[in-house]
């Protein structure tokens, strides 16, 4: 019994690991430049909803977490709000990750996030209110997912991938507006990059997920 439990920590502890490195790794890959800072955004976008994915809330968490600390220092090319950034993936993993694994928890407090980031944008910018679409229809998905069993697991991964990419987009969006202070008048620019870049994570995401799942899936957290 004692034997099991020190696996399954040392599982867990491995998995945290893998993907921490993965998303500092990474971070040094420029995809995307960021408008309103001199910045870019980098290929760990799609690290984000990958541990969402496979990891349990915990691990997402904890990954994104050591991950994105790391990433700070070794790409800071990538930290367009300083310290702050560690919450991007922060948000993508953990939302993205109880919608995967607790749905009945995940639904409303993934919703409720992201109405709050959609508020918190459009108080200030709502003179451009088309910014906030793929946020909406991330919050449609999200409450579509309670219909779970109408829907083959292959459907829901991208489903659950994409809203993880718009949670993780959604405190971007709350620090431009907040904290870097962006008008509304920049943002018709910048929603054709954000487009780009939540394809970019979505399908990357979605690859990496099934790759793995494939080869190795009794080492991740079942999918519900």
């Amino acid at each position: 019994m004692t034997n099991n439990i020190g696996q399954a920590k040392a599982l867990r502890a491995s998995r945290i690991g893998v993907f921490a490195a993965l998303y500092t790794a990474t971070s040094l890959i420029p995809i995307s430049m960021f408008i309103g800072a001199p910045s870019f955004l980098a290929l760990n976008l799609i690290i984000t909803p990958t541990m969402a994915i496979l990891l349990s809330p915990i691990e997402a968490f904890s990954a994104a977490l050591f991950g994105g600390t790391i990433a700070l220092y070794v790409a800071p090319f990538q930290a367009m709000y300083g310290p702050f950034t560690i919450l991007l993936p922060i948000a993508g993993s953990t939302f993205g990750s109880l919608l995967c694994h607790r749905i009945k928890l995940g639904v409303p407090a993934t919703a409720l996030y992201l109405g709050t980031a959609i508020s918190a944008y459009l108080v200030k910018n709502y003179p451009f209110p088309y910014f906030i679409a793929p946020h909406s229809l991330a919050i449609f998905i999200a409450l579509a997912s309670l219909f779970k069993r109408m829907t083959s697991l292959r459907v829901r991964i991208p489903m659950y991938t994409f809203v993880s990419t718009m949670c993780e987009q959604g405190m971007m969006m709350i620090f431009a507006v907040h904290y870097l202070g962006l008008p509304w008048q920049v943002f018709p620019g910048i929603l054709p990059l954000m487009v780009y870049e939540r394809i970019v994570g979505t399908i990357g995401g979605v690859m990496i997920v099934f790759a793995l799942m494939k080869t190795v899936p009794k080492y991740f957290t079942e999918i519900t």
